[in-house]
């Protein structure tokens, strides 16, 4: 399980990304339903994490346009499990997105300070 709050109208969570040494961080990152890849990273969490570059991914925004995206591999730990994650680098708020949420249940009490909770499906 993991949690978080809601904070602005945003739902917020705390994900545990490994480094390229095997170590937690734990990283707060903005549910995204919009957004289908698994996380995005800032450049600077890129390089703290010692992310390894896996290529370019593609990408549409909202307005529709399609940009390129350097991607990393990572791993992060989920329901406790860990679980290969592809990281796209972004200059916006760290994001997660639909491809990790897939298989899971998103509950929000969306108020300021209200729980965000995804559990695993049965």
């Amino acid at each position: 399980m993991l949690t978080g709050t809601i904070s602005n109208l945003q739902a917020w969570v705390a994900v545990e990304i490994l480094d390229r040494n095997g170590q937690s961080h734990t990283v707060e990152v903005l549910l995204d339903t919009g957004f289908d890849g698994h996380l995005k990273l800032t450049v600077a969490t890129i390089q703290e994490l010692e992310l390894a570059r896996s290529g370019y991914r593609y990408g549409e925004l909202a307005d529709g346009t399609t940009v390129q995206f350097m991607s990393y591999d990572s791993t992060v730990l989920w329901d406790g499990q860990p679980r290969f994650v592809t990281v796209i680098e972004a200059d916006a708020d760290p994001m997660l997105g639909m491809e990790l949420l897939l298989g899971s249940r998103v509950t929000l009490d969306v108020l300021e300070g209200g729980p965000v909770i995804i559990d695993a499906l049965p």
